[in-house]
Order: C-alpha cells, then structure tokens, then sequence
C-alpha cells in the first residue's frame, strides 16, 4: 500500500467509523420496511356486488393495483438494500485494513500514530501529552515525528 493511500485510510478512520455505524442502521430501517410489506395482508373493502364499476365501464381493481404498489416498493427498497450493503462491505474494508496494520505496531507507535491523523493533534500535542500519560515522559516535536514516520513506514511494508 502507498504511504498516501495509508494516511488517507488513517485520516478518514472515525469518519468511515460513523459511516459504517450510520449505513447499518439503514440498512435495518430497510429490513423492516421490507418485513411489514411482506406482513401487509390485502383484503378487498368492497361490500357490494357492483361497488367498484365505475360510470365509464372501467374496473376499479384496488387489491391488484395495493399489490403492484407493494411489489414497486419492494423492489425499490431491495435495490436500496443491496445499494448499502456495498457501501457497508466497502468502508468496512477500510476500517479493517487500518485496525490488521494498526495491530502489527507496538503500543507506542499505535498511539502516536492514532492521535496524530485520527485525532488530528500536533506533534507538540503528542509530546507532551499522550506520551507523557504513556511514560510520564515528553519528548520533542522532532521525535514524535521520527516514530511516526517509522510508524507509517512499517505500516505500509505489511
């Protein structure tokens, strides 16, 4: 993987988080709405043998036209459904391709790494922050952008 593709997967993380968290609640909301359409019973309200002829000979049918309606609705929402489970299968790709590359740094590179693009903190930020509350330690700009350059290097050689 190239260095830049990496720091855009890394700077879009939370965001395709959220995403993720936001197309699978759709994606239920979907399956519901699919559930109650096949649940729908249709039943004829016509109480009298002629009701539905109407003036110009045409026949009202309403449970075929309720049932074509269904049928339109379901296969709209069966096309939204496969619509957001390819968006789910693809940003979870991502997220995942992150969360197997984070895993192979040591805790130090992984929490450098995280607060610098995740977060979006400074490398002054980092050092005297995050590592500080990791070893009760702080370190200079110039060495927390050595660990993330290293980091980011290791991370792309996977």
């Amino acid at each position: 993987m190239k260095k830049e593709d990496l720091i855009i997967l890394l700077k879009t993380y939370k965001e395709n988080k959220s995403k993720l968290k936001l197309k699978l609640r759709e994606k239920e909301n979907i399956l519901r709405k699919l559930e109650s359409l096949q649940e729908v019973t249709l039943a004829s309200t016509s109480y009298e043998n002629n009701s539905d002829i109407h003036s110009k000979n045409s026949i009202s049918d309403k449970v075929g036209k309720k049932a074509s309606s269904n049928i339109d609705t379901e296969l709209d929402l069966k096309e939204q459904l496969r619509s957001v489970e390819t968006d789910i299968e693809q940003l979870k790709n991502k997220i995942e391709e992150i969360d197997i590359r984070l895993e192979a740094l040591k805790k130090k590179e992984r929490e450098i790494l995280i607060d610098y693009y995740v977060e979006g903190n400074t490398y002054e930020e980092i050092g005297n922050v995050t590592y500080y509350r990791l070893y009760g330690q702080t370190r200079s700009d110039k060495a927390i952008q050595k660990i993330i350059e290293k980091a980011t290097l290791k991370m792309t050689k996977l």
